[in-house]
């Protein structure tokens, strides 16, 4: 396939100027501020998440202690039911009971009293958070200012270039266009269209004649790269 190699160059040329403004943008101090905030909000309010979670473990945990006091009290009451006449056998038992369940219930209290200190932590843990949450918020808003700002002066630098370039879209053909573009979305890096000399592409600078043979013929003609998929032209 031929292609409108020097039209071709001078609309990528423009892209490239293009281009290099918007990474000088997107790697700029003020884009860099403003993802880091969005990254840590998105940080708390994964924090958040979780610390609601393990505040419902721990009830969950406190609720089933609860559960398992009142039932071994149940069964202590069952068990320590006494008659008017008791046998000496019968009120060692009782006692054995009433040692066996105040231990019990003894490490019952100090588990609950252990999720309820996380359950304290969990709540003062939440409170840090939400209160980072509402300044990082504020700030979020204050650099989306500033970044609009750089925006738009951006904008306004390459007006005129953005016009050349569209100026010089109108005199190609849309093919031609369609298979740079192509090239383009899939993230290669500018330049796309580059040279092929002496079976070399400029741009990775592999020997791909044998791949090529007989694919690039005359001047204007293209083919793509095998190795880094730029698209290569005979001049």
């Amino acid at each position: 396939m031929k292609m409108n190699i020097p039209a071709m160059l001078e609309y990528q040329a423009s892209d490239q100027i293009i281009y290099k403004a918007e990474q000088a943008f997107a790697g700029s101090v003020e884009n860099r501020r403003y993802a880091a905030v969005q990254a840590k909000i998105a940080e708390l309010r994964q924090a958040v998440i979780k610390m609601d979670k393990d505040a419902l473990e721990a009830r969950r945990e406190i609720e089933k202690r609860e559960t398992q006091c009142a039932e071994i009290t149940s069964e202590l009451q069952e068990g320590l039911e006494i008659g008017d006449e008791q046998e000496l056998s019968e009120v060692k038992r009782h006692e054995d009971m009433l040692r066996e369940y105040e231990t019990t219930v003894d490490r019952i209290e100090k588990d609950v009293n252990k999720f309820l200190r996380r359950l304290e932590e969990i709540e003062h843990e939440v409170k840090i958070a939400l209160q980072q949450m509402k300044k990082c918020t504020a700030e979020l808003e204050s650099s989306k200012a500033v970044l609009a700002n750089k925006r738009t002066e951006m904008q306004n630098e390459l007006k005129e270039e953005v016009m050349k370039r569209r100026a010089i879209q109108q005199k190609l053909d849309p093919k031609e266009l369609e298979i740079y573009k192509k090239v383009r979305k899939e993230n290669i890096r500018l330049p796309i269209l580059v040279e092929y000399s002496d079976g070399v592409c400029r741009a990775c600078g592999m020997h791909v004649e044998h791949d090529l043979h007989g694919k690039l013929k005359e001047s204007g003609d293209i083919a793509e790269c095998p190795n880094c998929r730029r698209i290569l032209y005979l001049k």
